[in-house]
């Protein structure tokens, strides 16, 4: 059923379309299981996701058995398919789950007019997210997963978004619940990056971050103003108290001292004067 995709027909150092003046769409689909992680110190964020791409490969078209027939292969057939070079641009590590290492955690679906499913089991990945902490922690951060073609120029291959819309490209993201951040907002969007040698297609999702507050309200800015009431009552000390007095204003010097530095400590050291701390 399958003898187009034999070595002796198949080759798997060409792309689909090749030598036909036709570039091969590529449809990108992320669903997202959890944002596990922003560290402010490493400028990055912890995403935990499954990747799907999809594509149409004419050399794989088959008479289908049956209506609506569609063929799922072994992880070994999957290495002599030919296989879009896609990767993350700004990736600073990544694990694949691989509890079933035998089956490499990875599925291709082939329909008989040609047309790929090619997807990996949740990956774990560290992006790196450059944010602006002026505003911290009353601030919101941009952060952007980018995806590329890395040897296809524009002209051979195209990314389109998995189903035709953000909707049906990006999933999972309702779902998403983080213990500092909320998600207000993502946006999966295509342009064409040009390099030297050539223009390149890029997908870009980003995530518009918005830190929450409660966690601050009630571990920093409420111990500080509580602080900040008690060493009033050195106003209705007697003055000739001293020893009370200065006792009262040392702790309060030394208790503020320790929370801003437990703040700065979470924090880069960076210039930039921040509303807290």
């Amino acid at each position: 059923m399958l003898s187009s995709a034999h070595p002796r027909f198949y080759d798997i150092r060409l792309r689909p379309f090749f030598g036909q003046n036709e570039s091969v769409d590529v449809g990108i689909g992320i669903d997202v299981a959890q944002i596990d992680d922003v560290s402010e110190v490493n400028m990055d964020f912890q995403l935990t996701l499954y990747f799907q791409q999809s594509w149409v490969d004419p050399r794989l078209r088959f008479t289908p058995g049956t209506v609506n027939c569609s063929v799922n292969l072994d992880s070994r057939v999957i290495d002599n398919i030919w296989l879009p070079d896609i990767y993350f641009i700004n990736d600073k590590k990544s694990f694949v789950h691989d509890v079933t290492s035998q089956a490499k955690n990875r599925m291709m679906r082939l329909y008989p007019d040609g047309r790929v499913m090619y997807g990996h089991d949740r990956t774990m990945n560290f992006f790196f997210c450059m944010m602006h902490l002026q505003r911290y922690p009353l601030d919101t951060q941009n952060c952007t997963l980018e995806i590329e073609s890395y040897g296809y120029a524009a002209d051979d291959l195209k990314l389109s978004m998995l189903g035709g819309s953000q909707e049906k490209a990006v999933t999972g993201i309702d779902n998403l619940h983080l213990s500092q951040f909320e998600v207000t907002n993502f946006q999966f969007e295509y342009r064409l990056q040009n390099f030297s040698t050539g223009s390149y297609p890029r997908l870009s999702l980003k995530f518009r971050l918005k830190r929450n507050i409660g966690y601050f309200l009630l571990q920093t800015y409420m111990p500080c103003s509580l602080i900040t009431i008690l060493s009033w009552i050195s106003f209705w000390i007697n003055y000739e108290a001293t020893a009370a007095r200065v006792s009262l204003g040392i702790t309060t010097v030394l208790t503020m001292t320790t929370i801003s530095t437990n703040v700065r400590a979470s924090l880069p050291k960076i210039p930039d004067i921040k509303a807290l701390g």
